[in-house]
């Protein structure tokens, strides 16, 4: 069986979901070959007449119901689509499989229990077909008015022309929701699309009678909807979020979920004979009609899936949205960080000082982000707080995140100047700061971790093992052979930077030297493993390298292997704060903590410190969970565009064997070469800088 497109542009936007075929005049079609065109466009009417020339089938596609975090006119990757090979679901003049499944078929209480639950999260989430939205400030509505609201849509929308809705105008209904309702406040939603400036609307703005206000704002339509318990709309789809959100909906068209009892309409359509609930109406469309995809993961889904992955590039693109304030990063650091900060019609601006604050007059809508711990927090928060006074900036709250490398960084090491394809953004706090809470310790106190996310997890923690990641990953791995006495403990202690943010704020005072003491004392028959910090052996950072003094109390030294080599041979790792001691857990080694790095205190390691904010005992998947699915973020190492952990991985995986084909094998890793790499990426950030100064 194949499938054949009729246009070349509707196999770019199905690829995730099919293998189409473009179709040709050369083409030889079997009876079991399909046409796929798209909905009641020119290439789904192609499909439905070369399908009956050649007897074969056809199918219909369309945008699913929730279809993106952008609009769709804005390229915007798709979750989801219907396909139709009856008809399509907004064109009432016809059947539709959709409208054959609201006629026939008989939903078991499991499968409104999942529609129940997944209403449910529409409305926690505020998920709608487009997600790139705003929330109403709390003044936006008088309190005590009543409200009805009328739903706009596009000129020369498909919905409109096949919808029934032939003998109404935009106007009429407007007029109809006035008389209906003489004691109600009349609103109009505009279309996301119009108000984008990408197409018309259906009605004259001018000729809106003075009983009527326009809503210009491009609102989260699940949140608007909060605010009515009425609404007016010939075919949109947001009628039928107006159901899911309990309001009466009126229609004056006859769309998908009209004509089953759950509206009130101007038409009958004669072919609609069933009743519904909404539960029924949602789970056939959206679950059985809809089929679903996860651009982030580059994998199919189910709705489930598509509501919180879209709630989280949603939450980042909010975060990501107005005017962006950098300070710390370093010349190298900015030319990486752009991607993980992208959004529609954002602003990002790198200070070299707070000083330099002083050029720019405050928004409220302004964010500022601070690398590590490379200025100060309070000082940035009391200066912002004073500015904001100084220029009369009413309810002003800065809004102050802290930014680090991820758990899951790069090939190289980061002080060779490599790109990062993994960041954390943390409004709370830092992960490495256990002495106050940050948002991955909310996260791993207070998240409940469903069985999809953990089942995530394990699959995570095996690609993990299997390919021996861990934070850097350009180091080969090999097989270590050791002087340990048969039956003898092993402990593995991986040295850190001196200087590391983790160690100041999370080793309570304790240097590596300390630690060896400390693990020879306690462990006077064990075979120690010292394994120097790959940064310090470099030359890059501070660190202990004397080896007179490692030897004094470890019996073995070990160079120039991965963290994984060095984990495979110990019984148990010994860390201040060291995040080998989270890829240890990884591989199921003992664990034991000096400091409070921020996989401890949650009963997965021995721990020397204490947090008694942390009171929650977690499973090895609910940890990950937390930290590497839940907290960072993640870009796709080619198309530098934000996706999941998993799709990075296989991505890094590829280019790790590349590296070490490529690299590894010709090149002696020595001080020479490394200043070459930094000096070639500093002329790379400047180079770009120079070409954005000339445009």
């Amino acid at each position: 069986m194949k499938f054949y497109s009729i246009s070349k542009k509707l196999i770019t936007n199905v690829k995730n979901f099919y293998s189409i075929l473009f179709f040709n005049i050369f083409s030889k079609c079997k009876k079991q070959d399909i046409f796929v065109g798209w909905g009641r466009k020119r290439s789904g009417l192609k499909a439905q007449k070369l399908a009956q020339k050649h007897k074969a089938k056809f199918m219909l596609l369309e945008d699913g119901f929730i279809r993106s975090l952008n609009l769709g006119i804005e390229n915007a990757p798709s979750f989801s689509l219907v396909c139709d090979d009856i008809g399509i679901y907004y064109d009432a003049t016809k059947p539709s499989k959709l409208e054959n499944l609201l006629n026939a078929y008989e939903s078991n209480q499991e499968e409104l229990d999942k529609a129940k639950k997944a209403i449910e999260l529409i409305k926690k989430y505020k998920i709608s077909k487009y997600n790139n939205n705003l929330d109403i400030p709390n003044d936006y509505f008088l309190k005590d008015e009543n409200r009805v609201l009328i739903i706009t849509q596009t000129a020369n929308d498909a919905s409109l022309q096949y919808g029934l809705v032939q003998n109404f105008s935009t106007s009429e209904m407007i007029k109809d929701a006035i008389k209906e309702n003489p004691n109600s406040k009349i609103y109009i939603k505009i279309h996301p699309d119009v108000l984008s400036g990408k197409k018309q609307s259906d009605f004259d703005v001018y000729s809106l009678p003075k009983e009527c206000k326009i809503i210009s704002e491009n609102f989260n339509p699940i949140a608007l909807l909060k605010h009515f318990n009425k609404v007016y709309t010939k075919t949109s789809g947001m009628g039928f979020e107006a159901l899911i959100m309990g309001c009466e909906c009126i229609c004056y068209g006859m769309p998908f979920y009209a004509g089953w009892g759950l509206t009130k309409d101007k038409h009958k359509c004669l072919r609609r004979l069933k009743k519904r609930t909404l539960e029924e109406v949602f789970y056939i469309a959206y679950m059985l009609y809809s089929q679903y995809f996860n651009p982030y993961l580059n994998q199919k889904s189910d709705i489930f899936d598509t509501v919180k992955t879209l709630a989280k590039y949603k939450n980042i693109e909010q975060e990501n949205s107005n005017r962006l304030f950098m300070l710390g990063f370093t010349l190298w650091k900015r030319y990486f960080m752009k991607p993980f900060f992208k959004a529609k019609d954002n602003e990002i601006i790198f200070l070299n000082s707070l000083k330099a604050l002083n050029k720019y007059k405050l928004r409220k809508s302004d964010k500022f982000f601070i690398w590590g711990k490379r200025v100060n927090f309070n000082e940035l928060k009391n200066i912002l707080i004073k500015k904001a006074q100084d220029e009369n900036l009413t309810s002003f709250i800065p809004k102050i995140s802290l930014v680090e490398d991820g758990f899951i960084r790069s090939i190289s090491l980061g002080s060779d100047l490599t790109r990062p394809y993994s960041l954390i953004v943390d409004d709370k706090g830092l992960y490495i700061d256990p002495n106050q809470e940050s948002r991955l310790e909310n996260i791993l106190q207070n998240e409940i971790f469903d069985e999809q996310i953990l089942s995530r997890s394990k699959n995570i923690i095996k690609i993990l093992k299997e390919n021996k990641f861990s934070k850097y990953n350009g180091i080969k791995h090999q097989d270590i052979e050791i002087n340990a006495k048969e039956g003898q403990k092993i402990i593995l202690i991986p040295a850190q930077v001196e200087d590391d943010a983790s160690m100041i704020l999370g080793g309570f005072g304790l240097s590596t030297l300390d630690l060896i003491k400390e693990v020879r004392l306690k462990n006077q028959n064990a075979f120690i493993v010292f394994k120097p910090h790959p940064d310090v052996l470099s030359g890059n950072r501070i660190g202990l390298k004397d080896e007179k003094i490692i030897l004094k109390y470890c019996d073995e030294i070990i160079k120039d292997c991965s963290i994984d080599s060095a984990i495979k041979i110990c019984d148990e790792v010994h860390t201040i704060t060291s995040t080998s001691g989270f890829d240890a857990l990884l591989r199921s080694k003992k664990v034991f903590t000096y400091g409070m790095p921020f996989y401890a205190g949650w009963g997965l390691t021995q721990d020397r410190q204490k947090c008694l904010r942390r009171t929650r005992k977690l499973t090895l998947e609910e940890l990950v969970a937390g930290v590497l699915i839940q907290y960072p973020r993640y870009i796709h190492p080619k198309t530098k565009k934000l996706c999941e952990i998993e799709l990075c991985l296989d991505i890094m995986l590829k280019m790790q064997k590349d590296y070490f084909s490529k690299q590894y094998k010709k090149m002696m890793i020595d001080f020479r070469i490394l200043m070459l790499r930094k000096i070639r990426r500093i002329y790379e950030f400047i180079s770009e800088k120079w070409n954005l100064i000339k445009k």
